[in-house]
C-alpha cells in the first residue's frame, strides 16, 4: 500500500499557496512555528517565512514559484535582499518548486562556504522533492493541503461532524446571527437564546469533537476559546430581569452608575461577538472548500 511519502504531490501553481505548503512543510519537519513576513506588494527583504528551524536558529526563508529552476543571478539576489531583513537570520533557506539540480546546488554550497568564512548568514536550498517529503512528515498538514490524498475515514468523519457542528450552531436564525445583529448595551434577550452557545462550550472540547483537517481543528479551536470567554462574560455581567426572569441584561443602570464598566462590558461583548461570528463563518467556509458540502 503506497504511503504518504511515496505519492507524487503536484508542486502548487500559485506563489500564495507555495509559501503556506513550504511553511507547514518547514513547520511539520522543525516541530515549531513559523510567521509569514508581510503580504504581497509590501518589501519583505528577501524573506517570505521567518521562525526557529530544528536548531533553534533564527532563520528566513524565501519561496520561488519557479518549476524551470532558479539562476546564479537570482540566487545572488535573494541573498542580497536577505542582508536587510532584521532581526538578522543565521540561514536564508531558498525554497522552490523545481527539481534537484546539481550545478546550483554546487553553486549555492560554494557562496554558503565563503559566507560562513565571513561569518555572514549560510544559505541553503529546498527543492520541490524535500517540501514535498517534509510536509508528509505530519499527516494533518499533509491532508490539510491535499485533501484529495486523505483517507476516505477521515473525510467522512469531519464531513458527519461539520452537519453536527452546522445543525448546533446554523449560520442564520440561531445565536450566530443574534451575536452579530443584538446590541448588548442594557437591551434585554432570552436567557435559552445562548443555549446552542454554551452546549458547543461543554460538548465539544474533547477528542470526540475533533476535526482531522487541520485548518477547520484550528478554527474550531479558537471558536471555542471565544465562545467560552463569552459564556463567562454572560454568567458574570448580565442579570435577569425583574419583570421577566425568562430574560437578561446587562444592567442599564450601569450606564449612569457605572459608565466605566458599562463601556468595558458592553465592548467586550461586542468584540468577541464580532470574532466569533468571524471565526464561525471561516468555519463554515474552510468546511465547504474541504469537504465538498
Amino acid at each position: 500500500m503506497p504511503t504518504i511519502s511515496s505519492v507524487q504531490i503536484p508542486a502548487p501553481k500559485s506563489w500564495d499557496e507555495f509559501e503556506d505548503v513550504t511553511k507547514s512543510a518547514l513547520e511539520a519537519t522543525w516541530k515549531g512555528t513559523l510567521s509569514r513576513h508581510g503580504r504581497q506588494g509590501q518589501r519583505q527583504d528577501g524573506v517570505d517565512i521567518y521562525g526557529e528551524n530544528a536548531k533553534g536558529e533564527f532563520v528566513g526563508v524565501q519561496c520561488k514559484n519557479t518549476s524551470k529552476g532558479v539562476s546564479e543571478s537570482v540566487i545572488d539576489s535573494e541573498i542580497s535582499l536577505a542582508e536587510s531583513f532584521q532581526p538578522g537570520i543565521s540561514t536564508l533557506y531558498i525554497a522552490t518548486t523545481a527539481p534537484r539540480d546539481v550545478k546550483i546546488q554546487e553553486y549555492v554550497r560554494k557562496v554558503s562556504k565563503d559566507r560562513r568564512i565571513k561569518g555572514q548568514f549560510s544559505v541553503e536550498l529546498l527543492f520541490w522533492e524535500d517540501v514535498a517529503q517534509f510536509l508528509a512528515e505530519d499527516e494533518s498538514k499533509f491532508f490539510a493541503h491535499y485533501p484529495q490524498f486523505a483517507p476516505k475515514a477521515f473525510t467522512t468523519a469531519d464531513k458527519n461532524l461539520f452537519s453536527q457542528f452546522v445543525a448546533l450552531l446554523p449560520s442564520s436564525n440561531g445565536v450566530i446571527q443574534f451575536l452579530n445583529e443584538n446590541n448588548m448595551a442594557g437591551f434585554s434577550f432570552k436567557r435559552e437564546t445562548f443555549d446552542p452557545l454554551k452546549d458547543f462550550c461543554a460538548l465539544w472540547d474533547n477528542a470526540e469533537h475533533e476535526f482531522h483537517e487541520q485548518t477547520l481543528e484550528e478554527l474550531r479551536k479558537h471558536l471555542l476559546t471565544k465562545a467560552n470567554e463569552y459564556c463567562v462574560l454572560l454568567a458574570l455581567e448580565t442579570w435577569p430581569v425583574n419583570s421577566d426572569p425568562q430574560r437578561s441584561t446587562v444592567p442599564p443602570e450601569w450606564e449612569y452608575e457605572d459608565p466605566e464598566r458599562f463601556r468595558k462590558v458592553v465592548g467586550d461583548f461586542h468584540r468577541l461577538a464580532q470574532e466569533i461570528v468571524k471565526t464561525h463563518q471561516q468555519v463554515v467556509r474552510e468546511g465547504k472548500k474541504y469537504l465538498g458540502v
